[in-house]
């Protein structure tokens, strides 16, 4: 998968602020190491994906520019999941590309917000996902769980190894909480443990390519009738 292939300079740059940020407290590891792993007391400003919304329906595909390099890219409709988006790749500066879904005709295609990935080193993302504006609006209703459903996606920056949205939503807690309503796989648990140590499981890289976007209507809504219907039994 060497398309997920992104140039280091720019990565550098874009985790510069980002890496200032100090570390709010937690528990400490097996090596001494401070891993975060509670909520941060204070709220930090943290920088969030970038975005894109001049999106235009062209011969079954959509053409929209990079919200990194703003050069145009192009992506047939039918390598797009209709309600799950799909994700894709600059072909200019080489960065990942989440492409939501949600739309049924033409018409509601420029309404589309494409998101590019952010690079986040994996022992800072807890403060990126607590401080995201999205998580805490979903924290304020009790509804953080949604993002496994859709909202969050995660690659490994050098190997560009996809991680599930159950092994994210479980990083920004303590070591030995699972917050995962689901039951996880023995491979996400290694993973999980792994990336709680700071590091991708499969390449040592310290670095995720990290998106988290603003959550649908049509999934809250289908997620608070499905709780009704649970609620009910």
């Amino acid at each position: 998968m060497g398309f997920w292939n992104r140039r280091k300079e720019e990565n550098d740059k874009s985790l510069e602020c980002f890496n200032q940020e100090a570390n709010p407290k937690g528990t400490k590891s097996p090596d001494n190491q401070q891993e975060v792993t509670c909520k941060p007391a204070k709220k930090l400003k943290i920088p969030l994906n970038k975005t894109t919304s001049d999106v235009k329906y062209l011969q079954n595909s959509i053409v929209f520019s990079c919200p990194i390099c703003n050069e145009l890219n192009t992506v047939e409709l039918h390598d797009l999941d209709p309600i799950l988006g799909g994700e894709s790749m600059c072909m200019h500066c080489q960065v990942v590309l989440h492409i939501p879904g949600g739309y049924r005709t033409q018409s509601e295609v420029p309404k589309i917000k494409v998101y590019a990935g952010l690079p986040v080193a994996i022992k800072k993302f807890s403060l990126f996902y607590w401080n995201h504006p999205v998580i805490q609006e979903l924290d304020e209703q009790g509804i953080t769980g949604i993002v496994i459903q859709y909202g969050m996606w995660g690659f490994c920056q050098r190997c560009h190894h996809q991680f599930s949205p159950a092994v994210l939503i479980n990083l920004p807690h303590t070591s030995g909480e699972i917050v995962d309503s689901r039951s996880m796989s023995s491979d996400e648990m290694m993973e999980m443990k792994s990336l709680r140590a700071g590091s991708c499981p499969y390449c040592s890289h310290r670095i995720l390519l990290a998106i988290i976007s603003e959550i649908p209507h049509y999934v809250i809504s289908a997620s608070e009738n499905l709780a009704h219907r649970w609620e009910d039994d």
